[in-house]
């Protein structure tokens, strides 16, 4: 027990507490604890928080509580199957096994006392520094040199309510820099005074190396449900058990508190451990009455290498990559997670997503979750799974992991069709993207072209960059209503060709306004290097060109250009 503190003291507990933020159906935000938000999931929407990253942490903290929750000591795919329809089918959460796993884990979900929540007890950092301002633990909050660009109060970083305490350690041990850290007592990892990163192991908190995704229902019960993977049909799940493995655990169960050494442990052993990973050694610090957080202690914790974790980490897509094979030493390639681009749409990076190839199958679990609950678990009408939102988060790092430099937050709604390996229109979707991606390139070497036609001999890559983000930007809202409206009703050609047509009148009409608002002449020619003399006739014709190889020829009348001047 630390000095200052006993359990009778205002020491926030999380099951009774208010400290996760939620959106109820009806409109309205609150925070409530964490016994409430199971019984209220039904009526809530989706989980909040300070900034949408905190999400997918705080979901996954959920179900690492519903794994051990309802845990079935070697339940088989049948008796997991019965589980989860049984407990989908009631509409709501088992109040009774809740209730019974809190109340046996109470004393460990204290946020400060004998076994902090998410913390190391007695953790000191080395030397005469007492602790790191709390507001290094907040992602939105820059250095203090930085500060002119911040939207918060400097101020009010100073310190923090419990509440708000709780979920930026969630967010912490899940997404932290690295970098350099200052030593704790008992690691003995130090060199000349600084703590850094393992080599060869992931430096951030594991979700800053992969590409965080999650499924959506219509209220939080459904999203909870859908992203409960209880097996996974890609590997034996006797073999490689997600759900009724008992080794299995979350850190507050264990009998001991994590060391303060850094711990290379290599590998998770299930799904609990992946979702509740304890990527730092932390431990805050209160003020005297112990209302407010005022300072945090963080150190490298438990460290995992960021490949072949597939096994138990079924919400990120993964991709077999040769370069590393030879930089590790491995006898094959091994299996990384795609990470999210910050400057990409979602859509446009379905493919590792939703493709299951000759070579493998390296979609999410979670798809393939999804995929098994529609084709072998709700098989009624009643329960028929339809439209399901992905949802991707995530941050992206700079100088070497040291620092945050965005967010990501992006989501896209599905058919559930989508999600079977076999079905046909998944190829259509893809082609319908890649051409797109030509067709986008098209445009942008059209600008360039007509640059060149002006005589401008500089360069013209800003400008042939903006439009094509403007084009992206353009076409993001049709593409999102397409994939939503894609069904088994549908003719994938038939409807993938119609989607084609779209995009290239888009494009074309895209185009003519940039020529129309360019100073190219007419009839205006320039030497251009590599491509020869340029004009504007030449640059059109290229442009349709392009156009009708990606995305197929267009009717006359919606192929040709409006404007005066056209061809």
């Amino acid at each position: 027990m630390e000095k200052g503190i006993s359990m009778t003291d205002n020491v926030f507990s999380l099951l009774d507490e208010h400290w996760i933020p939620v959106s109820y159906l009806d409109g309205h935000p609150a925070e409530i604890s964490l016994r409430e938000i199971f019984l209220d999931a039904p009526k809530i929407k989706e989980l909040s928080g300070d900034i949408p990253q905190q999400k997918l942490p705080l979901m996954r903290f959920l179900l690492a509580i519903m794994y051990r929750a309802y845990c079935i000591d070697g339940a088989d795919e049948e008796q997991m199957r019965e589980l989860w329809e049984g407990i989908y089918s009631s509409g709501q959460f088992n109040e009774d096994a809740l209730d019974y796993y809190f109340d046996e884990w109470a004393d460990r979900f204290f946020l400060l006392g004998e076994r902090p929540f998410f913390q190391v007890p007695g953790l000191q950092y080395v030397g005469s520094k007492p602790y790191s301002p709390v507001s290094e633990m907040i992602a939105d909050v820059p250095k203090p040199d930085k500060y002119l660009f911040s939207m918060r109060d400097l101020r009010a970083a100073d310190s923090l309510l419990p509440a708000e305490a709780a979920r930026w350690l969630v967010f912490l041990q899940a997404y932290d820099t690295a970098g350099i850290k200052t030593p704790v007592e008992g690691n003995t990892h130090v060199n000349k005074g600084k703590v850094y990163a393992p080599k060869g192991m992931l430096g951030t908190g594991w979700l800053g190396g992969i590409g965080g995704l999650y499924a959506e229902g219509r209220n939080l019960f459904e999203t909870l449900m859908l992203n409960w993977v209880l097996y996974d049909t890609k590997f034996d799940s006797e073999r490689y058990r997600l759900f009724g493995n008992n080794q299995d655990i979350p850190v507050w169960e264990r009998e001991d508190p994590p060391s303060t050494d850094l711990n290379d442990q290599n590998r998770f052993v299930g799904p609990v451990q992946a979702m509740t990973w304890q990527s730092r050694r932390v431990r805050l610090v209160p003020s005297e009455d112990n209302a407010r957080i005022i300072g945090i202690m963080s150190c490298y914790g438990d460290v995992v290498a960021p490949y072949n974790t597939d096994v138990f980490e079924k919400m990120t897509a993964w991709r077999s990559s040769v370069t590393q094979q030879k930089k590790l030493g491995l006898p094959a390639p091994p299996h990384m997670p795609v990470v999210h681009d910050a400057g990409k749409a979602l859509w446009r990076g379905l493919e590792p997503i939703l493709c299951a190839s000759d070579e493998g199958d390296s979609r999410p679990g979670l798809i393939r979750w999804l995929e098994e609950i529609r084709t072998e678990i709700l098989e009624s009408e009643k329960h028929v799974l339809d439209l399901v939102t992905i949802h991707a988060q995530g941050m992206t790092y700079g100088t070497q992991s040291s620092v945050f430099e965005t967010g990501i937050d992006d989501t896209l709604s599905l058919n559930s069709v989508m999600f079977r390996h076999d079905y046909s229109g998944i190829a259509s979707v893809l082609d319908v993207v890649k051409c797109t991606d030509g067709a986008v390139l098209a445009l942008s070497q059209f600008v360039r072209n007509l640059r060149a036609a002006s005589g401008d001999k500089g360069k013209s890559t800003e400008t042939a960059e903006q439009v094509r983000e403007w084009a992206y930007a353009d076409l993001d809202g049709l593409f999102r209503d397409e994939l939503a409206a894609f069904d088994e009703t549908q003719d994938p050609i038939e409807y993938a060709n119609a989607w084609k047509d779209e995009i290239h009148r888009r494009l074309l009409q895209m185009g003519w306004e940039y020529l129309d608002q360019s100073s190219v002449p007419v009839f205006g020619e320039h030497e251009s290097g590599v491509v020869g003399v340029m004009g504007a006739s030449r640059a059109q014709l290229l442009f349709q060109s392009k156009l009708n190889k990606e995305l197929g020829f267009l009717e006359e009348k919606d192929a040709s250009r409006p404007n005066k001047g056209g061809m």
